[in-house]
Protein backbone atom coordinates (compact mmCIF):
# COMPACT_ATOMS: atom_id res chain seq x y z
CA UNK A 1 0.00 0.00 0.00
CA UNK A 2 1.39 3.46 -0.84
CA UNK A 3 2.12 5.85 2.00
CA UNK A 4 0.38 9.22 1.75
CA UNK A 5 -0.99 12.14 3.73
CA UNK A 6 -4.66 12.44 4.53
CA UNK A 7 -4.97 15.23 1.96
CA UNK A 8 -3.43 13.05 -0.71
CA UNK A 9 -5.59 10.07 0.31
CA UNK A 10 -8.71 12.15 -0.23
CA UNK A 11 -7.45 13.28 -3.64
CA UNK A 12 -6.83 9.65 -4.63
CA UNK A 13 -10.30 8.66 -3.42
CA UNK A 14 -11.89 11.50 -5.39
CA UNK A 15 -10.02 10.44 -8.50
CA UNK A 16 -11.25 6.87 -8.20
CA UNK A 17 -14.84 8.04 -7.67
CA UNK A 18 -14.75 10.15 -10.83
CA UNK A 19 -14.77 13.57 -9.14
CA UNK A 20 -13.26 16.05 -11.59
CA UNK A 21 -13.94 19.45 -10.01
CA UNK A 22 -13.48 20.88 -6.52
CA UNK A 23 -14.95 24.29 -5.67
CA UNK A 24 -13.75 26.19 -2.63
CA UNK A 25 -11.55 28.72 -0.88
CA UNK A 26 -8.18 27.73 0.50
CA UNK A 27 -7.47 28.49 4.15
CA UNK A 28 -5.25 27.44 6.99
CA UNK A 29 -7.59 24.59 7.91
CA UNK A 30 -7.89 23.00 4.47
CA UNK A 31 -4.55 23.74 2.77
CA UNK A 32 -3.51 20.06 2.93
CA UNK A 33 -6.71 19.12 1.07
CA UNK A 34 -5.94 21.54 -1.75
CA UNK A 35 -2.33 20.38 -1.69
CA UNK A 36 -3.56 16.83 -2.13
CA UNK A 37 -5.43 17.64 -5.35
CA UNK A 38 -2.72 19.98 -6.62
CA UNK A 39 -0.65 17.06 -7.91
CA UNK A 40 -3.65 15.26 -9.43
CA UNK A 41 -4.15 16.46 -13.05
CA UNK A 42 -7.57 14.83 -13.40
CA UNK A 43 -9.05 17.12 -10.72
CA UNK A 44 -9.49 20.86 -11.27
CA UNK A 45 -9.61 23.03 -8.16
CA UNK A 46 -11.73 26.14 -8.76
CA UNK A 47 -11.14 29.11 -6.48
CA UNK A 48 -14.43 30.86 -5.70
CA UNK A 49 -15.13 34.14 -3.90
CA UNK A 50 -17.58 32.89 -1.25
CA UNK A 51 -18.31 29.45 0.16
CA UNK A 52 -22.01 29.86 -0.55
CA UNK A 53 -21.00 30.22 -4.19
CA UNK A 54 -18.92 27.04 -3.97
CA UNK A 55 -21.85 24.90 -2.86
CA UNK A 56 -24.23 26.54 -5.34
CA UNK A 57 -21.71 25.87 -8.12
CA UNK A 58 -21.60 22.23 -7.05
CA UNK A 59 -25.41 22.17 -7.09
CA UNK A 60 -25.59 23.65 -10.59
CA UNK A 61 -22.87 21.22 -11.69
CA UNK A 62 -24.90 18.22 -10.52
CA UNK A 63 -28.25 19.43 -11.82
CA UNK A 64 -26.84 20.18 -15.27
CA UNK A 65 -24.91 16.94 -15.68
CA UNK A 66 -25.91 14.37 -13.09
CA UNK A 67 -22.27 14.23 -11.99
CA UNK A 68 -20.99 15.06 -8.52
CA UNK A 69 -18.55 17.84 -7.66
CA UNK A 70 -16.72 18.41 -4.38
CA UNK A 71 -16.26 21.48 -2.21
CA UNK A 72 -13.43 22.28 0.22
CA UNK A 73 -14.28 24.74 3.02
CA UNK A 74 -12.68 25.78 6.28
CA UNK A 75 -14.50 25.07 9.56
CA UNK A 76 -16.54 27.70 11.37
CA UNK A 77 -17.33 30.53 8.92
CA UNK A 78 -16.50 28.41 5.88
CA UNK A 79 -19.05 25.80 6.87
CA UNK A 80 -21.73 28.28 7.90
CA UNK A 81 -21.23 30.21 4.65
CA UNK A 82 -21.66 26.95 2.73
CA UNK A 83 -24.91 26.02 4.48
CA UNK A 84 -27.20 28.02 2.17
CA UNK A 85 -26.02 26.16 -0.91
CA UNK A 86 -26.13 22.87 0.96
CA UNK A 87 -29.65 23.67 2.12
CA UNK A 88 -30.67 24.36 -1.47
CA UNK A 89 -29.20 21.04 -2.55
CA UNK A 90 -30.85 19.18 0.32
CA UNK A 91 -34.24 20.66 -0.55
CA UNK A 92 -33.95 19.94 -4.27
CA UNK A 93 -32.41 16.45 -3.86
CA UNK A 94 -29.06 17.33 -5.40
CA UNK A 95 -25.79 15.53 -4.55
CA UNK A 96 -22.54 17.27 -3.66
CA UNK A 97 -19.53 16.18 -1.61
CA UNK A 98 -18.44 18.81 0.93
CA UNK A 99 -15.19 18.48 2.87
CA UNK A 100 -14.80 20.68 5.90
CA UNK A 101 -11.45 21.33 7.47
CA UNK A 102 -11.27 21.18 11.25
CA UNK A 103 -8.96 21.80 14.17
CA UNK A 104 -6.85 18.87 15.32
CA UNK A 105 -8.66 15.95 16.93
CA UNK A 106 -7.43 16.63 20.49
CA UNK A 107 -8.81 20.18 20.30
CA UNK A 108 -12.38 19.22 19.38
CA UNK A 109 -15.47 19.60 21.55
CA UNK A 110 -13.54 21.50 24.24
CA UNK A 111 -14.55 25.11 23.46
CA UNK A 112 -10.94 26.13 23.72
CA UNK A 113 -11.27 29.31 21.70
CA UNK A 114 -9.41 27.83 18.75
CA UNK A 115 -9.42 29.59 15.39
CA UNK A 116 -12.52 28.81 13.29
CA UNK A 117 -14.00 26.83 16.18
CA UNK A 118 -17.68 25.91 15.79
CA UNK A 119 -19.50 23.86 18.40
CA UNK A 120 -21.28 20.76 17.12
CA UNK A 121 -20.12 21.27 13.55
CA UNK A 122 -21.24 17.79 12.54
CA UNK A 123 -24.72 18.51 13.84
CA UNK A 124 -24.80 21.81 11.98
CA UNK A 125 -23.83 20.08 8.73
CA UNK A 126 -26.24 17.20 9.35
CA UNK A 127 -29.22 19.56 9.18
CA UNK A 128 -28.59 19.97 5.42
CA UNK A 129 -26.88 16.67 4.58
CA UNK A 130 -27.89 13.10 3.88
CA UNK A 131 -24.54 11.73 5.07
CA UNK A 132 -22.12 13.09 7.70
CA UNK A 133 -18.82 11.69 8.96
CA UNK A 134 -15.56 12.81 10.57
CA UNK A 135 -12.26 11.23 9.56
CA UNK A 136 -10.05 10.00 12.41
CA UNK A 137 -7.17 8.68 10.31
CA UNK A 138 -5.94 8.94 6.71
CA UNK A 139 -6.46 5.20 6.35
CA UNK A 140 -10.24 5.68 6.44
CA UNK A 141 -10.40 8.36 3.73
CA UNK A 142 -11.21 6.06 0.77
CA UNK A 143 -13.79 4.11 2.79
CA UNK A 144 -15.61 7.22 4.02
CA UNK A 145 -15.60 8.83 0.57
CA UNK A 146 -17.00 5.57 -0.84
CA UNK A 147 -19.74 5.52 1.80
CA UNK A 148 -20.69 9.10 0.96
CA UNK A 149 -20.83 8.33 -2.75
CA UNK A 150 -22.93 5.24 -2.10
CA UNK A 151 -25.39 7.27 -0.03
CA UNK A 152 -25.74 9.87 -2.78
CA UNK A 153 -25.98 7.37 -5.63
CA UNK A 154 -28.14 4.66 -4.08
CA UNK A 155 -30.58 6.73 -2.01
CA UNK A 156 -32.31 10.06 -2.43
CA UNK A 157 -29.43 12.30 -3.59
CA UNK A 158 -28.47 14.94 -1.03
CA UNK A 159 -25.25 16.61 0.13
CA UNK A 160 -22.64 14.55 1.93
CA UNK A 161 -20.35 16.22 4.49
CA UNK A 162 -16.98 14.84 5.54
CA UNK A 163 -15.01 16.64 8.23
CA UNK A 164 -11.24 16.28 8.15
CA UNK A 165 -9.22 17.51 11.17
CA UNK A 166 -5.86 19.13 10.43
CA UNK A 167 -3.82 16.36 12.01
CA UNK A 168 -5.63 13.85 9.79
CA UNK A 169 -5.03 15.98 6.69
CA UNK A 170 -1.32 16.24 7.48
CA UNK A 171 -0.80 12.79 8.99
CA UNK A 172 0.71 9.97 6.95
CA UNK A 173 -0.35 6.35 6.68
CA UNK A 174 -0.33 3.38 4.34
CA UNK A 175 -3.60 3.82 2.46
CA UNK A 176 -5.39 1.34 0.23
CA UNK A 177 -7.61 2.97 -2.42
CA UNK A 178 -9.96 0.33 -3.78
CA UNK A 179 -11.14 0.36 -7.42
CA UNK A 180 -14.32 2.23 -8.25
CA UNK A 181 -17.53 0.54 -7.18
CA UNK A 182 -20.49 0.18 -9.53
CA UNK A 183 -23.39 1.32 -7.39
CA UNK A 184 -26.81 -0.26 -7.86
CA UNK A 185 -30.12 1.40 -7.11
CA UNK A 186 -33.25 -0.44 -5.92
CA UNK A 187 -35.30 -1.82 -8.81
CA UNK A 188 -38.59 -2.04 -6.92
CA UNK A 189 -40.59 -4.99 -5.67
CA UNK A 190 -41.64 -7.15 -8.66
CA UNK A 191 -45.04 -7.92 -7.15
CA UNK A 192 -45.73 -4.23 -6.58
CA UNK A 193 -44.72 -3.49 -10.18
CA UNK A 194 -47.30 -5.99 -11.43
CA UNK A 195 -49.94 -4.41 -9.17
CA UNK A 196 -49.02 -0.95 -10.45
CA UNK A 197 -49.30 -2.03 -14.07
CA UNK A 198 -52.68 -3.65 -13.36
CA UNK A 199 -53.95 -0.46 -11.72
CA UNK A 200 -52.69 1.68 -14.60
CA UNK A 201 -54.35 -0.59 -17.19
CA UNK A 202 -57.65 -0.34 -15.33
CA UNK A 203 -57.71 3.46 -15.40
CA UNK A 204 -59.72 5.18 -18.11
CA UNK A 205 -58.34 8.68 -17.57
CA UNK A 206 -54.83 8.48 -16.04
CA UNK A 207 -52.25 11.22 -15.93
CA UNK A 208 -48.63 11.34 -14.78
CA UNK A 209 -47.03 13.79 -12.38
CA UNK A 210 -43.25 13.65 -12.78
CA UNK A 211 -40.58 15.34 -10.67
CA UNK A 212 -36.84 15.72 -10.36
CA UNK A 213 -36.44 12.01 -9.66
CA UNK A 214 -36.80 11.47 -13.41
CA UNK A 215 -33.62 13.46 -14.04
CA UNK A 216 -31.76 11.89 -11.11
CA UNK A 217 -32.49 8.42 -12.49
CA UNK A 218 -31.97 9.34 -16.18
CA UNK A 219 -35.52 8.08 -16.69
CA UNK A 220 -36.81 10.33 -19.49
CA UNK A 221 -37.12 7.60 -22.12
CA UNK A 222 -38.79 5.22 -19.67
CA UNK A 223 -41.27 7.93 -18.62
CA UNK A 224 -42.23 8.76 -22.20
CA UNK A 225 -42.67 5.07 -23.02
CA UNK A 226 -45.08 4.55 -20.12
CA UNK A 227 -46.99 7.76 -20.94
CA UNK A 228 -47.42 6.68 -24.57
CA UNK A 229 -48.55 3.17 -23.62
CA UNK A 230 -51.19 4.69 -21.31
CA UNK A 231 -52.16 7.66 -23.47
CA UNK A 232 -51.58 9.65 -20.29
CA UNK A 233 -50.79 13.39 -20.29
CA UNK A 234 -47.76 14.41 -18.24
CA UNK A 235 -47.50 17.30 -15.77
CA UNK A 236 -44.12 18.07 -14.22
CA UNK A 237 -42.87 19.73 -11.08
CA UNK A 238 -40.42 22.65 -11.33
CA UNK A 239 -37.61 20.14 -10.81
CA UNK A 240 -39.03 17.86 -13.50
CA UNK A 241 -39.02 20.37 -16.37
CA UNK A 242 -37.56 18.61 -19.38
CA UNK A 243 -38.48 15.15 -18.11
CA UNK A 244 -40.66 15.10 -21.21
CA UNK A 245 -40.08 17.50 -24.08
CA UNK A 246 -42.61 20.30 -24.38
CA UNK A 247 -42.85 19.32 -28.05
CA UNK A 248 -44.27 15.91 -27.11
CA UNK A 249 -48.04 15.63 -27.70
CA UNK A 250 -48.58 14.37 -24.13
CA UNK A 251 -46.68 17.18 -22.37
CA UNK A 252 -48.75 19.63 -20.30
CA UNK A 253 -45.82 21.56 -18.79
CA UNK A 254 -45.26 22.70 -15.24
CA UNK A 255 -47.89 22.36 -12.52
CA UNK A 256 -46.54 24.94 -10.09
CA UNK A 257 -48.50 27.95 -8.91
CA UNK A 258 -51.84 29.33 -7.86
CA UNK A 259 -53.26 29.70 -11.35
CA UNK A 260 -55.68 26.72 -11.41
CA UNK A 261 -54.54 25.75 -14.89
CA UNK A 262 -55.13 22.08 -14.24
CA UNK A 263 -58.68 22.17 -12.90
CA UNK A 264 -60.15 20.33 -15.91
CA UNK A 265 -57.49 17.64 -15.74
CA UNK A 266 -57.92 17.08 -12.01
CA UNK A 267 -61.70 17.00 -12.28
CA UNK A 268 -61.68 14.32 -14.98
CA UNK A 269 -58.72 12.09 -14.07
CA UNK A 270 -59.41 8.78 -12.30
CA UNK A 271 -55.79 7.82 -11.48
CA UNK A 272 -52.42 9.54 -11.22
CA UNK A 273 -48.98 8.00 -11.52
CA UNK A 274 -46.64 10.07 -9.29
CA UNK A 275 -42.93 9.57 -10.03
CA UNK A 276 -39.93 11.08 -8.25
CA UNK A 277 -41.62 14.03 -6.59
CA UNK A 278 -42.87 15.09 -3.16
CA UNK A 279 -45.84 16.84 -4.82
CA UNK A 280 -44.89 20.36 -3.78
CA UNK A 281 -47.48 22.47 -5.57
CA UNK A 282 -50.05 21.40 -8.13
CA UNK A 283 -52.87 23.75 -9.09
CA UNK A 284 -53.73 26.26 -6.41
CA UNK A 285 -51.04 25.07 -4.00
CA UNK A 286 -53.05 22.00 -3.08
CA UNK A 287 -50.02 19.64 -2.73
CA UNK A 288 -52.00 16.83 -4.31
CA UNK A 289 -55.18 17.35 -2.29
CA UNK A 290 -57.26 17.36 -5.47
CA UNK A 291 -55.55 14.39 -7.08
CA UNK A 292 -57.83 11.44 -7.86
CA UNK A 293 -58.28 8.92 -5.07
CA UNK A 294 -56.29 6.30 -6.97
CA UNK A 295 -52.56 6.99 -6.80
CA UNK A 296 -49.65 4.85 -7.95
CA UNK A 297 -46.44 6.31 -6.56
CA UNK A 298 -42.78 5.60 -7.33
CA UNK A 299 -39.96 7.12 -5.31
CA UNK A 300 -36.48 6.14 -4.18
CA UNK A 301 -37.21 7.67 -0.76
CA UNK A 302 -39.59 5.43 1.21
CA UNK A 303 -40.69 8.43 3.30
CA UNK A 304 -42.25 10.00 0.20
CA UNK A 305 -44.60 7.10 -0.48
CA UNK A 306 -48.02 8.22 0.76
CA UNK A 307 -46.51 11.41 2.18
CA UNK A 308 -49.23 13.69 0.77
CA UNK A 309 -51.99 11.19 -0.04
CA UNK A 310 -52.40 7.45 0.53
CA UNK A 311 -51.07 5.43 -2.40
CA UNK A 312 -53.03 2.51 -3.84
CA UNK A 313 -49.69 1.08 -4.94
CA UNK A 314 -46.37 2.41 -3.65
CA UNK A 315 -43.03 1.31 -5.05
CA UNK A 316 -39.68 2.23 -3.51
CA UNK A 317 -37.11 2.21 -6.26
CA UNK A 318 -35.13 3.92 -8.98
CA UNK A 319 -37.50 5.74 -11.33
CA UNK A 320 -35.87 4.45 -14.51
CA UNK A 321 -35.73 0.82 -13.41
CA UNK A 322 -39.30 0.81 -12.11
CA UNK A 323 -40.75 2.64 -15.12
CA UNK A 324 -38.93 0.29 -17.50
CA UNK A 325 -40.42 -2.69 -15.66
CA UNK A 326 -43.91 -1.17 -15.69
CA UNK A 327 -43.55 -0.34 -19.37
CA UNK A 328 -42.77 -3.99 -20.08
CA UNK A 329 -46.12 -4.88 -18.47
CA UNK A 330 -48.04 -2.45 -20.70
CA UNK A 331 -48.78 -2.59 -24.41
CA UNK A 332 -50.46 -0.54 -27.10
CA UNK A 333 -50.57 3.19 -27.72
CA UNK A 334 -54.07 4.49 -26.99
CA UNK A 335 -55.09 8.01 -27.91
CA UNK A 336 -54.80 10.52 -25.11
CA UNK A 337 -58.12 10.97 -23.32
CA UNK A 338 -57.36 14.62 -22.49
CA UNK A 339 -57.47 17.51 -24.97
CA UNK A 340 -53.80 18.50 -24.74
CA UNK A 341 -53.93 20.92 -27.69
CA UNK A 342 -56.94 22.67 -26.21
CA UNK A 343 -55.23 22.89 -22.84
CA UNK A 344 -52.15 24.45 -24.36
CA UNK A 345 -54.25 27.04 -26.19
CA UNK A 346 -56.17 27.91 -23.00
CA UNK A 347 -52.95 28.07 -21.02
CA UNK A 348 -51.36 30.52 -23.44
CA UNK A 349 -54.44 32.73 -23.38
CA UNK A 350 -54.21 32.78 -19.61
CA UNK A 351 -50.50 33.53 -19.75
CA UNK A 352 -51.03 36.47 -22.11
CA UNK A 353 -53.49 37.85 -19.58
CA UNK A 354 -51.53 36.96 -16.47
CA UNK A 355 -47.83 37.22 -17.37
CA UNK A 356 -48.15 40.34 -19.52
CA UNK A 357 -44.75 41.76 -20.60
CA UNK A 358 -42.87 38.80 -19.14
CA UNK A 359 -44.29 36.45 -21.78
CA UNK A 360 -42.67 38.04 -24.88
CA UNK A 361 -39.32 38.28 -23.08
CA UNK A 362 -39.32 34.56 -22.29
CA UNK A 363 -40.63 33.57 -25.71
CA UNK A 364 -37.98 35.71 -27.46
CA UNK A 365 -35.31 34.20 -25.23
CA UNK A 366 -36.48 30.68 -26.07
CA UNK A 367 -36.44 31.42 -29.79
CA UNK A 368 -32.90 32.81 -29.58
CA UNK A 369 -31.40 29.85 -27.71
CA UNK A 370 -30.37 26.43 -29.01
CA UNK A 371 -32.51 23.62 -27.61
CA UNK A 372 -29.66 22.28 -25.47
CA UNK A 373 -28.96 25.59 -23.73
CA UNK A 374 -28.87 25.36 -19.93
CA UNK A 375 -30.85 28.18 -18.32
CA UNK A 376 -30.55 28.83 -14.58
CA UNK A 377 -33.00 31.24 -13.01
CA UNK A 378 -33.20 33.03 -9.69
CA UNK A 379 -36.00 34.36 -7.51
CA UNK A 380 -37.02 37.31 -9.64
CA UNK A 381 -40.15 38.13 -11.63
CA UNK A 382 -38.86 36.68 -14.91
CA UNK A 383 -37.31 33.74 -13.08
CA UNK A 384 -40.53 32.89 -11.27
CA UNK A 385 -42.36 32.65 -14.60
CA UNK A 386 -39.71 30.53 -16.33
CA UNK A 387 -41.04 27.06 -15.36
CA UNK A 388 -44.50 27.98 -16.65
CA UNK A 389 -43.49 29.87 -19.80
CA UNK A 390 -40.11 28.60 -21.00
CA UNK A 391 -40.51 25.63 -23.33
CA UNK A 392 -38.04 22.95 -22.27
CA UNK A 393 -36.96 20.19 -24.64
CA UNK A 394 -34.31 18.23 -22.77
CA UNK A 395 -33.78 17.17 -19.15
CA UNK A 396 -31.39 19.25 -17.05
CA UNK A 397 -31.77 22.35 -19.24
CA UNK A 398 -33.99 24.49 -16.99
CA UNK A 399 -32.62 24.81 -13.46
CA UNK A 400 -34.97 26.56 -11.04
CA UNK A 401 -34.11 27.13 -7.36
CA UNK A 402 -37.37 25.66 -6.11
CA UNK A 403 -38.80 25.68 -2.63
CA UNK A 404 -35.76 26.50 -0.48
CA UNK A 405 -35.61 29.85 -2.20
CA UNK A 406 -32.16 31.32 -1.67
CA UNK A 407 -31.49 34.58 -3.49
CA UNK A 408 -28.27 34.67 -5.48
CA UNK A 409 -28.57 31.11 -6.78
CA UNK A 410 -28.51 31.71 -10.54
CA UNK A 411 -25.01 33.07 -11.14
CA UNK A 412 -22.95 30.51 -9.16
CA UNK A 413 -25.20 27.61 -10.21
CA UNK A 414 -24.76 28.62 -13.86
CA UNK A 415 -20.98 28.76 -13.38
CA UNK A 416 -21.09 25.23 -11.98
CA UNK A 417 -23.28 24.11 -14.88
CA UNK A 418 -20.75 25.51 -17.35
CA UNK A 419 -17.88 23.64 -15.67
CA UNK A 420 -19.95 20.46 -15.96
CA UNK A 421 -21.08 21.05 -19.55
CA UNK A 422 -18.45 23.27 -21.19
CA UNK A 423 -19.68 22.67 -24.74
CA UNK A 424 -23.25 23.87 -24.13
CA UNK A 425 -24.51 27.47 -23.90
CA UNK A 426 -25.36 28.54 -20.34
CA UNK A 427 -27.49 31.55 -19.36
CA UNK A 428 -28.33 32.79 -15.87
CA UNK A 429 -31.36 34.95 -15.06
CA UNK A 430 -31.24 37.19 -11.97
CA UNK A 431 -32.91 40.24 -10.55
CA UNK A 432 -30.83 43.14 -9.35
CA UNK A 433 -31.32 42.19 -5.70
CA UNK A 434 -30.43 38.52 -6.10
CA UNK A 435 -27.51 39.23 -8.41
CA UNK A 436 -25.81 41.31 -5.75
CA UNK A 437 -25.91 38.33 -3.37
CA UNK A 438 -23.34 36.51 -5.49
CA UNK A 439 -21.89 39.11 -7.87
CA UNK A 440 -18.37 38.42 -6.58
CA UNK A 441 -18.31 35.08 -8.36
CA UNK A 442 -18.50 36.86 -11.69
CA UNK A 443 -14.74 36.97 -11.11
CA UNK A 444 -14.71 33.17 -10.91
CA UNK A 445 -16.29 32.88 -14.36
CA UNK A 446 -13.89 35.46 -15.82
CA UNK A 447 -10.86 33.80 -14.26
CA UNK A 448 -11.97 30.45 -15.69
CA UNK A 449 -12.41 32.04 -19.16
CA UNK A 450 -15.92 30.69 -19.39
CA UNK A 451 -18.49 31.39 -22.09
CA UNK A 452 -21.40 32.50 -19.92
CA UNK A 453 -24.28 34.96 -20.18
CA UNK A 454 -25.63 36.62 -17.02
CA UNK A 455 -28.95 38.45 -17.49
CA UNK A 456 -29.81 40.96 -14.77
CA UNK A 457 -33.37 42.36 -14.74
CA UNK A 458 -33.17 45.63 -12.84
CA UNK A 459 -36.13 47.30 -11.13
CA UNK A 460 -34.08 48.88 -8.30
CA UNK A 461 -36.01 46.85 -5.75
CA UNK A 462 -36.72 43.50 -4.24
CA UNK A 463 -39.56 43.61 -6.71
CA UNK A 464 -41.55 40.53 -5.76
CA UNK A 465 -41.53 41.55 -2.11
CA UNK A 466 -42.68 45.04 -3.07
CA UNK A 467 -45.70 43.52 -4.81
CA UNK A 468 -46.33 41.23 -1.85
CA UNK A 469 -46.32 44.25 0.48
CA UNK A 470 -48.73 46.04 -1.86
CA UNK A 471 -51.15 43.14 -1.62
CA UNK A 472 -50.75 42.09 2.00
CA UNK A 473 -49.60 45.23 3.83
CA UNK A 474 -51.55 48.03 2.23
CA UNK A 475 -48.65 49.27 0.09
CA UNK A 476 -46.36 49.90 3.05
CA UNK A 477 -42.96 49.37 1.44
CA UNK A 478 -40.47 48.22 4.03
CA UNK A 479 -36.88 47.64 2.99
CA UNK A 480 -37.59 46.85 -0.65
CA UNK A 481 -35.94 49.87 -2.35
CA UNK A 482 -32.42 49.27 -3.64
CA UNK A 483 -29.59 51.57 -4.65
CA UNK A 484 -27.63 49.70 -7.30
CA UNK A 485 -24.30 50.18 -9.01
CA UNK A 486 -24.08 50.82 -12.73
CA UNK A 487 -24.21 47.15 -13.74
CA UNK A 488 -22.52 47.74 -17.09
CA UNK A 489 -19.56 49.42 -15.42
CA UNK A 490 -19.56 46.80 -12.69
CA UNK A 491 -19.41 43.97 -15.21
CA UNK A 492 -16.61 45.69 -17.09
CA UNK A 493 -14.68 46.14 -13.85
CA UNK A 494 -14.77 42.36 -13.40
CA UNK A 495 -13.58 41.84 -16.96
CA UNK A 496 -16.96 40.81 -18.37
CA UNK A 497 -18.33 42.17 -21.61
CA UNK A 498 -21.28 44.26 -20.51
CA UNK A 499 -24.27 45.94 -22.18
CA UNK A 500 -27.62 47.40 -21.27
CA UNK A 501 -30.58 46.52 -23.51
CA UNK A 502 -34.32 47.07 -23.55
CA UNK A 503 -36.64 44.14 -22.80
CA UNK A 504 -37.61 43.78 -26.45
CA UNK A 505 -33.97 43.16 -27.36
CA UNK A 506 -33.16 40.44 -24.80
CA UNK A 507 -33.29 37.53 -27.25
CA UNK A 508 -31.06 39.12 -29.86
CA UNK A 509 -28.59 40.40 -27.23
CA UNK A 510 -28.22 36.93 -25.69
CA UNK A 511 -27.77 35.36 -29.12
CA UNK A 512 -24.99 37.83 -29.96
CA UNK A 513 -23.30 37.17 -26.62
CA UNK A 514 -23.35 33.40 -27.15
CA UNK A 515 -21.94 33.79 -30.64
CA UNK A 516 -19.18 36.13 -29.44
CA UNK A 517 -18.14 33.99 -26.47
CA UNK A 518 -16.71 35.06 -23.14
CA UNK A 519 -18.45 36.21 -19.97
CA UNK A 520 -21.28 38.65 -20.61
CA UNK A 521 -23.35 40.72 -18.22
CA UNK A 522 -26.55 41.99 -19.86
CA UNK A 523 -28.57 44.46 -17.79
CA UNK A 524 -32.26 44.83 -18.64
CA UNK A 525 -34.20 47.72 -17.05
CA UNK A 526 -37.51 46.02 -16.27
CA UNK A 527 -40.12 47.11 -13.75
CA UNK A 528 -43.44 45.66 -14.90
CA UNK A 529 -46.71 46.64 -13.26
CA UNK A 530 -50.07 44.93 -13.15
CA UNK A 531 -50.74 41.18 -13.27
CA UNK A 532 -47.24 40.19 -14.43
CA UNK A 533 -45.82 41.25 -11.08
CA UNK A 534 -48.12 38.79 -9.32
CA UNK A 535 -45.71 35.90 -9.49
CA UNK A 536 -47.18 32.37 -9.68
CA UNK A 537 -46.85 31.54 -5.98
CA UNK A 538 -48.37 34.78 -4.70
CA UNK A 539 -51.82 34.68 -3.06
Amino acid sequence: MPRMTGGRAIAEALKVEGIRHVFGIVGTHNCPLFDGVHAEPSIQAVTVRHEQGATMMAAGYARASGNIAACFVVPGPGLTNALSGMGMAYSESTPMLVFGGQNALPQLEREGGHFHELANSLGVAASVSGYVSRLATPVDAPKVVREAMRAMRCKRPRPAYIEVPLDVQLGEADVNVAPREMFSRPAGDPAAIVLAATALRSAKRPFIYAGGGIESAEATEALVRVAERLGAPVVTSVFGRGAISDRHPLALGDGWGRLDLYDDLLAQADLVLVVGTRIDVVSDVNVGARFPARIVQIDIDPLMIGHRRPAEVGIVGDARLVLEAIGDELSGAPACWFDVAGFRARKRERMVERAGPVLPIIEDLRAALPDETIVVDDLTVVGYWMPLLFDTYHPRTLIHPGTYGTLGYALPASIGAKFACPDRPVVSISGDGGFMFSVQDLATAVQAKQDLVALVFNDHAYGSIRVYQDRMFGGRHIGDDLVNPDFVKLGEAFGAKSVRVEPKDVGSAVRRAIDAGGVWLIEVPFAPTGPATMVPWMP
